[in-house]
């Protein structure tokens, strides 16, 4: 009997190989594959290469740019420019599977990855039903386990899947056709590209931007009270707002040189263990330390997660496995390294358990480690797999102990606070110290003492504006408005900044004159497309899909006519939405100030067409003049 298992990437076929056997590697056309003798049957271990399939408009002999299109299919990726490679990998798999008794998929236990199976199996092998291993790690006890305990593939992931992609191709390419047509329309070009996903996300940034610029900073004044040591104690009311009031109070205080102590009130307070990482909590974390994008980091625990050092990272939950076993053989495989035994040898030995946190994941349990490095890790390897290390063996840990202190402060008749806090008990934060506790010792105060006073201070300031999303913030933000999924997130971050949306500044993320452009423009003219209640729907029929309580023909109906509805509106306008697009990013970084136009006098300006940049008038079309970027007017 032949059996070929089907894998997502190169090297989770070796790792499957291995773990199942003794492997012979093979290989055609240049494609590795592996064989391997198991209980006197024969198996084959093949690989796809993420999506060998892609969608493609059926009726390639519409004029350039038409929309809407909702007429699609799925194509082999080689069909793509720089998706030739892929050809050699679908030859591979369709003489593989030509001759085999059974086909095993096992791709990424994800709607992504399943697709991938369900399209291998049905467009290259011909086959409709395989058996399905299910694994959260690539160690050779979950392997051999989802082998010899197959599933089935799941019908509403594979449709919830494909339904995912035809939707944002409906949305991505007939918005993005749209913006182009209006620019058209108006003799300009630009490419121009929005997404399901993307405009929403994009829009609740814009409405950061103008929160900030809208903002009014007010100005208010603080009293404080400098102790010796140079301690400071704040008025009771912290801010004040009326000026004459807070001048009134310090010049009443402001010669005081002694206070009494009213009150000292002490709190100790356990915290517990950090939960186990989901992938969100990772990229935020990855980021905050280490400046690692989101994306960067969901690349790199899935190269660990192919080497079979962590479990699969694309999960929503933040509990460990309940399998003592499973958990017992993982610490004594990571006590082989120093600087994490003396932990793991304790949880061990006192068959501690882990702590769970609220989010959990149908399908995998908190991103941990499984095993240790057989090879050199990259330095940002190193950093994520320390980390995923350090988070998993500190949720096994003791609470940590935190002492704070408040004290009250009589002041010429005024109430001072001062605070200080420190750490008891490390706990769990001797093993993640990456969280940031603020030591501040303040004096053994007792009520009734009196304590010096330096000098007393009035300080003006003024309210600062909201703060930008971060690159860690963002991800968080997009989750909480259930705005992507997890795996997509990062990618979104990405496209917004790669597409000239939004740019990356000291940490924090400025949506630029063009990314306002846009949003700006589609909400004036269709505001639907950018709102997240739309999204947020369709994530949830998306769910019903899943579930088999939606069929997925009517899901894409439905967003068909929708999307109809609304590109109709927009026909109409082309010329009104190109111009509102013009207007606004002519206010741009582009316009060239020291330039202008020998015509006119009006601003030279970067425009494009297909044909490559150039610079035109800013009062076109009354003026007509253009010139070759580099070229100062004439």
């Amino acid at each position: 009997m032949t059996k070929l298992i089907i894998c997502e990437k190169p090297k989770v076929a070796k790792k499957i190989g291995s773990a199942l056997g003794k492997v012979k590697k093979r290989s055609y056309k240049g494609v590795p594959y592996y064989e391997v003798e198991r209980k006197g049957e024969k198996i084959i271990v093949a690989s796809a290469v993420g999506h060998l399939f892609t969608l493609e408009e059926e009726n390639k002999n519409r004029r350039f740019g038409e929309y809407p299109v909702f007429d699609v299919r799925w194509v082999p990726a080689w069909t793509v420019k720089g998706k030739e490679y892929v050809k050699k990998y679908i030859d591979t798999l369709k003489k593989l599977s030509k001759d085999v008794d059974d086909i095993y998929i096992a791709t990424d236990w994800d709607i992504e990855g399943e697709l991938i199976g369900y399209h291998a199996l049905y467009h290259i092998c011909g086959r409709r039903d395989a058996k399905r291993m299910r694994f959260s790690s690539l160690i050779k006890e979950e392997i051999i386990r989802a082998y010899e305990n197959p599933d089935r593939i799941d019908s509403g992931l594979v449709d919830a899947g494909e339904s995912r992609h035809k939707l944002d191709w409906y949305y991505g390419i007939n918005v993005s056709r749209a913006l182009m047509q209006s620019l058209k329309a108006v003799n300009r070009w630009r490419t121009m590209s929005t997404g399901r996903v993307q405009g929403p996300a994009l829009a609740f940034l814009v409405e950061k931007e103008w929160e900030i610029k809208n903002f009014q900073s007010r100005k208010y004044w603080v009293i404080e009270g400098i102790l010796e040591e140079d301690i400071k104690a704040i008025h009771s009311r912290e801010k004040f707002w009326d000026e004459k009031e807070a001048k009134e109070i310090y010049s009443k205080i402001k010669d005081k040189k002694e206070g009494k102590v009213l009150k000292v009130k002490r709190r100790e307070r356990s915290i517990k263990p950090l939960p186990p990482f989901d992938l969100g909590t990772l990229q935020r974390e990855a980021y905050r330390i280490y400046k690692l994008s989101p994306k960067e980091t969901q690349e790199i625990a899935q190269k660990l997660y192919e080497k079979g050092y962590c479990s699969y990272p694309r999960t929503s939950s933040q509990k460990l496995p309940d399998n003592w076993k499973y958990l017992k053989n993982m610490l004594e495989k990571i006590s082989e390294i120093e600087e994490y035994r003396k932990y793991a040898e304790r949880i061990l030995k006192e068959s501690r358990k882990p702590v769970k946190g609220k989010k959990e994941d149908p399908a995998h349990p908190a991103i941990h480690f499984v095993d240790v490095p057989e090879e050199p890790l990259t330095s940002k390897e190193r950093k994520v797999y320390d980390l995923i290390v350090r988070r998993t063996l500190s949720a096994f840990w003791d609470d940590m102990r935190r002492e704070y202190i408040e004290v009250h402060l009589d002041i010429g008749g005024e109430l001072f606070k001062l605070s200080g806090a420190r750490t008891l008990y490390n706990g769990w934060h001797e093993i993640y110290y990456f969280s940031n506790f603020e030591e501040k010792e303040i004096p053994n105060f007792r009520e009734g003492d009196i304590v010096s006073i330096k000098k007393i201070e009035l300080e003006e300031k003024k309210t600062k504006p909201p703060k930008r999303y971060s690159m860690s913030s963002i991800i968080k933000e997009l989750e909480r408005r259930r705005l992507g999924t997890k795996s997509t997130r990062a990618e979104i971050v990405e496209k917004l900044i790669k597409r000239g949306y939004v740019v990356e500044e000291k940490g924090h993320l400025r949506v630029t004159n063009l990314g306002m452009a846009v949003i700006e423009t589609l909400k004036k003219y269709c505001p639907e497309i950018v709102e997240e209640g739309m999204t947020r729907d369709m994530e949830d029929k998306l769910e019903k899909v899943q579930k088999g309580e939606m069929k997925k023909e009517d899901v894409l109906k439905m967003a068909e006519e929708r999307l109809r509805k609304i590109l109709q509106e927009v026909k109409s306008r082309e010329a009104d939405i190109g111009r509102e697009l013009i207007k606004r990013m002519e206010e741009d970084e582009n316009i060239e100030n020291s330039k202008k136009c020998p015509r006119c006098g009006g601003n030279l300006v970067v425009r494009r067409s297909k044909y490559g940049e150039f610079l035109g008038c800013s009062n076109y079309p009354k003026c007509r003049y253009i010139g070759n970027i580099g070229k100062k007017g004439g």
